[in-house]
């Protein structure tokens, strides 16, 4: 059963409210942890797909014509390849195709800048995404007390009966994550134990960011299908 709405009063109150209330480091996240890390998002790449031979150019019919060809003969739907064909590959692999600095600063925005836009061959896949659930939870653990946000100005908000959107707070275990984002089809903005020991942030245009002690900065940085980058000493 899908876990309900709970009203929301002061389970929020913590968390900053405005970018100067939050760590310097990772934007969105209290202080006070031993440990901050940016969880790069699930990629994958179609290695069928001969990106060598794609023009990004667009500024001609001709030119829109040829990129259209292009996806109709390698299965290219909206910019994107098709999901089964992807396997995983990191951040760090495509870094260092593009000559790209692999930091805190890599990420999906950065990947399309270097080629003139997105390219065609790397996307992600309902797959993919559940692996990488997955291994967040053989981190933390299944069976942690948890709170599951999402904020609408985050682009994470719910439908009400109005339709009008807003802001919603689930309450259950860790275990739950996997419910939550097949629900919402993305991570909820925070993700949190209900102790405040560590706190997942996802917003609407950054990688995922989390606060945590040196012992689970250690589990997850332990899970093979996660890509972390360190954004304080460990």
């Amino acid at each position: 059963m899908s876990l309900p709405f709970i009203p929301i009063a002061d389970q929020l109150n913590w968390l900053p409210r405005t970018p100067y209330a939050a760590v310097a480091v990772a934007p969105g996240l209290p202080p006070g942890y031993e440990v901050y890390l940016q969880l790069l998002p699930p990629l994958g790449i179609d290695r069928s797909i001969p990106i060598a031979e794609y023009s990004f150019a667009t500024k001609t019919v001709a030119e829109l014509n040829a990129r259209v060809a292009f996806w109709d003969k390698y299965g290219i739907v909206l910019g994107q390849p098709s999901p089964e064909k992807l396997e995983a590959i990191t951040y760090r692999e495509v870094a260092a195709s593009l000559d790209l600095n692999y930091d805190a600063q890599i990420s999906g925005a950065a990947i399309a800048r270097a080629y003139g836009s997105w390219p065609p061959h790397l996307g992600s896949s309902p797959a993919l995404e559940a692996a990488f659930v997955q291994q967040l939870l053989q981190g933390i653990g299944p069976t942690v007390e948890s709170y599951f946000h999402g904020a609408d100005e985050e682009g994470n908000g719910h439908w009400e009966s109005d339709d009008s959107r807003a802001d919603w707070l689930k309450h259950g275990l860790s275990a739950d994550l996997p419910e939550i984002c097949r629900w919402g089809g993305r991570p909820p903005t925070y993700f949190f134990a209900a102790d405040h020991s560590w706190c997942f942030y996802q917003s609407e245009e950054a990688p995922m960011v989390v606060g945590c002690a040196k012992h689970l900065a250690q589990a997850l940085l332990a899970q093979p299908k996660l890509e972390i980058l360190s954004l304080s000493d460990l």
